[in-house]
């Protein structure tokens, strides 16, 4: 899955304007002319759509990785080095930092949302670069890419999830390079709203990776797979 497919959601576009402050019925979503959607209406939309595509990759991937357990040739990752505790701090981080920007650009305090999102930023990078560390850590303990399938599947799924990361990392610094050249506004404050949402997203489906990778086992597999009446060879 291309992230830039859904870069182009967190990102604003001149459109239509929205209608003035205080005009129309606070209870409706503002429309473009013949009833189209408005922008920020239909990034936030586009948003939640690209954000269950993903989930559905995740998803697929995962079940893969359940049902290549059954082969005998499985060997269990190590337990999860402490490198990998620190990407998930990071990650946490991170998104607190996206909503505390979210919140102080409501109350139109840009300065402080500026130095928010640009902290944010740091700290995905820091993320990654942890991410990266975690490889090389499993790595020295004699786990690389190919000695075993869990190690494959380690590797492309924590892969992919620092794909969808760093495509929506691209989005967020253009937010914070925006914000220091002076934006302000509704269009702004929408495009930090989303990159707090995307990374609250991608937290969720980090300890869901982390959890998938870690501590579902073949044994843990088996047990439900018996309690379900599911035949497992």
């Amino acid at each position: 899955m291309n992230p830039e497919i859904g870069a182009g959601v967190l990102r604003g576009d001149p459109g239509f304007p929205l209608p003035p402050a205080g005009g129309g019925d606070p209870g409706k979503l503002p429309a473009r002319p013949g009833g189209q959607p408005a922008p920020r209406a239909a990034r936030k939309t586009g948003l939640w759509v690209f954000m269950a595509v993903v989930l559905t990759l995740f998803m697929l991937f995962g079940v893969a990785y359940v049902m290549r357990m059954a082969y005998e040739d499985w060997r269990s990752l190590p337990p999860p080095p402490w490198q990998l505790w620190l990407s998930t701090a990071l990650l946490a981080a991170s998104g607190a930092a996206w909503e505390l920007a979210r919140l102080l650009a409501a109350r139109a305090e840009w300065p402080r949302a500026r130095s928010a999102t640009l902290a944010a930023c740091l700290l995905a990078l820091a993320f990654l670069a942890s991410q990266l560390w975690a490889w090389q850590a499993l790595v020295a303990m004699n786990y690389p890419v190919a000695a075993n399938p869990s190690n494959s599947f380690f590797y492309l799924i924590t892969a992919l999830h620092g794909v969808h990361l760093l495509g929506g990392l691209l989005v967020g610094g253009g937010v914070a390079v925006r914000l220091a050249q002076g934006a302000r506004g509704e269009r702004i404050e929408t495009s930090i709203l989303l990159c707090a949402r995307y990374w609250h997203f991608l937290f969720l489906l980090w300890l869901g990776v982390f959890g998938l990778l870690f501590y579902v086992t073949p044994d843990l597999v088996q047990a439900v797979c018996t309690s379900l009446g599911i035949p497992r060879s």
